[in-house]
Protein backbone atom coordinates (compact mmCIF):
# COMPACT_ATOMS: atom_id res chain seq x y z
CA UNK A 1 0.00 0.00 0.00
CA UNK A 2 0.92 3.28 -0.55
CA UNK A 3 2.46 5.77 1.68
CA UNK A 4 1.14 8.64 0.83
CA UNK A 5 -1.47 10.14 3.52
CA UNK A 6 -2.16 13.42 2.42
CA UNK A 7 -2.32 15.18 -0.81
CA UNK A 8 -2.52 18.87 -1.74
CA UNK A 9 -3.96 20.02 -5.39
CA UNK A 10 -3.13 23.33 -6.66
CA UNK A 11 -4.37 25.63 -9.17
CA UNK A 12 -4.22 29.40 -9.48
CA UNK A 13 -7.35 30.25 -8.00
CA UNK A 14 -8.59 27.61 -6.34
CA UNK A 15 -12.09 27.77 -7.69
CA UNK A 16 -11.78 25.13 -11.40
CA UNK A 17 -9.29 22.51 -11.49
CA UNK A 18 -8.02 22.00 -8.13
CA UNK A 19 -11.21 21.53 -5.83
CA UNK A 20 -12.12 19.50 -8.37
CA UNK A 21 -8.72 17.55 -9.07
CA UNK A 22 -8.62 16.62 -5.07
CA UNK A 23 -12.55 15.73 -5.15
CA UNK A 24 -12.22 13.29 -7.96
CA UNK A 25 -8.90 11.91 -6.47
CA UNK A 26 -10.56 11.33 -3.33
CA UNK A 27 -13.34 9.36 -4.49
CA UNK A 28 -11.04 7.40 -6.60
CA UNK A 29 -8.51 6.70 -3.63
CA UNK A 30 -12.01 5.39 -1.59
CA UNK A 31 -13.31 3.45 -4.35
CA UNK A 32 -9.99 1.95 -4.02
CA UNK A 33 -9.75 1.39 -0.53
CA UNK A 34 -7.20 3.71 0.83
CA UNK A 35 -7.72 6.35 3.39
CA UNK A 36 -6.01 9.54 2.02
CA UNK A 37 -6.71 13.18 2.69
CA UNK A 38 -6.75 15.69 -0.13
CA UNK A 39 -6.76 18.99 -0.07
CA UNK A 40 -6.99 22.20 -2.96
CA UNK A 41 -5.67 25.53 -2.65
CA UNK A 42 -4.64 28.19 -5.25
CA UNK A 43 -1.55 30.15 -5.83
CA UNK A 44 -2.38 33.30 -6.46
CA UNK A 45 -4.01 35.92 -3.98
CA UNK A 46 -7.45 35.60 -5.61
CA UNK A 47 -8.04 32.70 -3.74
CA UNK A 48 -8.01 34.70 -0.09
CA UNK A 49 -10.86 36.38 -1.63
CA UNK A 50 -13.07 33.59 -0.65
CA UNK A 51 -16.06 32.51 -3.18
CA UNK A 52 -16.29 28.35 -3.86
CA UNK A 53 -16.03 26.36 -6.56
CA UNK A 54 -16.73 27.80 -10.41
CA UNK A 55 -20.35 26.97 -11.05
CA UNK A 56 -19.15 24.78 -14.25
CA UNK A 57 -16.90 22.87 -11.59
CA UNK A 58 -19.79 22.04 -9.22
CA UNK A 59 -21.92 20.97 -12.64
CA UNK A 60 -19.72 18.76 -13.78
CA UNK A 61 -18.79 17.40 -10.22
CA UNK A 62 -22.07 17.09 -9.49
CA UNK A 63 -22.98 14.66 -12.81
CA UNK A 64 -20.39 11.90 -11.05
CA UNK A 65 -21.84 12.04 -7.80
CA UNK A 66 -19.39 14.66 -6.18
CA UNK A 67 -20.96 17.93 -4.55
CA UNK A 68 -18.97 20.60 -4.42
CA UNK A 69 -20.65 23.62 -3.15
CA UNK A 70 -19.69 23.34 0.63
CA UNK A 71 -15.92 24.59 -1.60
CA UNK A 72 -14.10 27.25 0.19
CA UNK A 73 -11.11 28.88 -1.52
CA UNK A 74 -8.20 29.31 -0.10
CA UNK A 75 -4.03 30.16 -0.87
CA UNK A 76 -1.11 27.80 -0.49
CA UNK A 77 0.87 30.42 1.82
CA UNK A 78 -2.06 28.49 4.81
CA UNK A 79 -0.45 25.59 4.51
CA UNK A 80 3.07 23.72 5.25
CA UNK A 81 4.03 22.31 2.07
CA UNK A 82 5.68 19.55 4.64
CA UNK A 83 2.57 18.26 5.55
CA UNK A 84 1.98 16.69 2.25
CA UNK A 85 3.11 13.65 0.78
CA UNK A 86 2.67 14.86 -3.02
CA UNK A 87 1.79 17.55 -4.16
CA UNK A 88 -0.45 17.97 -8.09
CA UNK A 89 -0.04 20.48 -9.87
CA UNK A 90 -2.45 22.40 -12.82
CA UNK A 91 0.59 23.01 -14.74
CA UNK A 92 4.23 23.72 -14.99
CA UNK A 93 4.37 27.38 -14.37
CA UNK A 94 2.33 26.15 -11.01
CA UNK A 95 4.66 23.53 -10.16
CA UNK A 96 7.44 25.66 -10.85
CA UNK A 97 5.91 28.38 -8.30
CA UNK A 98 5.07 25.57 -5.56
CA UNK A 99 8.99 24.70 -5.60
CA UNK A 100 10.02 27.80 -5.33
CA UNK A 101 7.70 28.25 -2.17
CA UNK A 102 9.79 25.19 -0.56
CA UNK A 103 7.87 21.95 -1.92
CA UNK A 104 10.66 19.34 -2.66
CA UNK A 105 10.43 18.19 -6.05
CA UNK A 106 10.22 15.13 -5.87
CA UNK A 107 6.94 15.05 -4.66
CA UNK A 108 5.30 17.72 -6.66
CA UNK A 109 3.80 15.82 -9.93
CA UNK A 110 2.49 18.24 -13.06
CA UNK A 111 -1.27 16.79 -13.88
CA UNK A 112 -1.26 18.90 -17.21
CA UNK A 113 -4.51 20.76 -17.02
CA UNK A 114 -5.14 23.44 -18.90
CA UNK A 115 -6.75 26.76 -17.62
CA UNK A 116 -10.35 26.73 -18.26
CA UNK A 117 -10.80 30.36 -17.10
CA UNK A 118 -12.48 32.58 -18.90
CA UNK A 119 -14.85 29.65 -19.88
CA UNK A 120 -18.07 31.18 -21.33
CA UNK A 121 -20.16 27.87 -21.44
CA UNK A 122 -20.66 24.06 -19.70
CA UNK A 123 -19.38 22.67 -22.47
CA UNK A 124 -15.99 24.77 -22.24
CA UNK A 125 -15.46 23.58 -18.49
CA UNK A 126 -16.62 19.63 -19.20
CA UNK A 127 -13.51 19.40 -21.55
CA UNK A 128 -11.34 20.44 -18.62
CA UNK A 129 -13.39 18.03 -16.22
CA UNK A 130 -12.34 15.34 -18.68
CA UNK A 131 -8.52 16.37 -18.67
CA UNK A 132 -9.31 16.33 -14.54
CA UNK A 133 -11.25 12.97 -14.54
CA UNK A 134 -7.76 11.40 -16.94
CA UNK A 135 -5.01 12.89 -14.53
CA UNK A 136 -6.35 11.66 -11.43
CA UNK A 137 -6.83 7.90 -12.99
CA UNK A 138 -3.11 8.77 -13.99
CA UNK A 139 -2.04 9.42 -10.50
CA UNK A 140 -4.37 6.52 -8.83
CA UNK A 141 -2.05 4.37 -10.97
CA UNK A 142 1.25 5.72 -10.60
CA UNK A 143 1.24 6.51 -7.48
CA UNK A 144 -1.45 4.07 -5.55
CA UNK A 145 -1.28 1.01 -8.19
CA UNK A 146 1.39 -2.05 -6.38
Amino acid sequence: MAQIKRIMCVCIGNSDRSPVMAAVLEMFLKNAGYEVGCTSVGISESANRGGGASPFAVTAAKRIGIDLTGHGRTQIASHGLDYYGLIICASDEIAAKVIELGADPKKVYNAQIPNPWPVQFQEDYDVTFAQILAAMYRVVARYFSQ
